[in-house]
């Protein structure tokens, strides 16, 4: 089926309301047009996915299954995929952020939040690479942008050696980000490895989370799991109440 037929095929489904794509692959770009929409859940292998007319799309789990190559990044300079991806999610509720797409929202000029507040968006799931500067900016924008999140996955992305040495000092340059947290109270980080980006987000995490209930954190091996343990009880909380669950590898 062509790019063009598919998309005609979902914009004449005006009552849809719920719409999931496994194994997705074959097309580059995925436009939908859906009124009704509801649910959206992809996973896939694609280079672009535009929302048109899906105002009342609530749930959104997207998932990019390969990692953005270096030349597909070259011709997205200027052009921020974090406000075309969120222009038409005016209702937004729940969203996940999975696999290499948050490498995705990161291409282009990220800007510091979205032009909008969302403020229905209350539950965000990413995969990040904490090594990768551009992806902590992306995120960081999310969560300047999602005043009312009160609900926060993050899943460590592996990095190859290279980049992993020389890691990224935006939590650490960024210690203090006003109104950002303030109603989050449950957080889970999973595959940690315990390197320094990954304890600058902690850091920045427990000093402004005002609300913070629990803090649960899964280490990727049990290698360095006490050094771990040890830094994070130093770090000061915002939060009198937040409790730090620590799970075995």
């Amino acid at each position: 089926m062509r790019e063009d037929a598919f998309e005609n095929l979902i914009a004449w489904c005006p009552l849809l309301e719920r719409l999931t794509l496994m194994n997705f692959e074959g097309f580059s770009h995925l436009k939908l047009k859906a009124p009704n929409l509801q649910f959206f859940d992809i996973g896939g292998d694609f280079e672009d996915v535009t929302f048109v007319d899906t105002k009342v799309l609530s749930i959104v789990s997207i998932g990019l299954y390969i990692s953005v190559e270096s030349d597909f990044s070259a011709r997205q300079k200027g052009t921020s995929n974090l406000l075309k991806f969120f222009s038409c999610l005016h209702h937004i509720q729940r969203l996940e952020v999975q696999s290499y797409f948050l490498k995705y929202l990161a291409l282009g000029n990220v800007p510091a939040r979205l032009p909008v507040k969302y403020l229905e968006l209350n539950y965000l799931s990413m995969r990040i690479n904490f090594n990768d500067t551009k992806e902590n900016k992306a995120a960081c924008c999310l969560f300047r942008s999602s005043p009312n999140l009160t609900e926060l996955e993050m899943l460590a992305l592996p990095d190859d050696e290279s980049n992993a040495r020389l890691g990224s000092k935006f939590w650490e340059e960024n210690n203090h980000i006003e109104s950002v947290f303030q109603n989050l109270r449950v957080v889970r980080l999973a595959d940690i490895a315990g390197i320094r980006p990954e304890l600058d987000f902690m850091k920045f995490l427990l000093a402004n989370a005002p609300v913070l209930e629990k803090l649960t954190i899964k280490p990727a091996s049990v290698d360095g799991e006490f050094g771990l343990l040890k830094e994070l009880l130093r770090y000061r909380r915002a939060s009198v109440q937040a409790e730090v669950i620590y799970l075995d590898a």
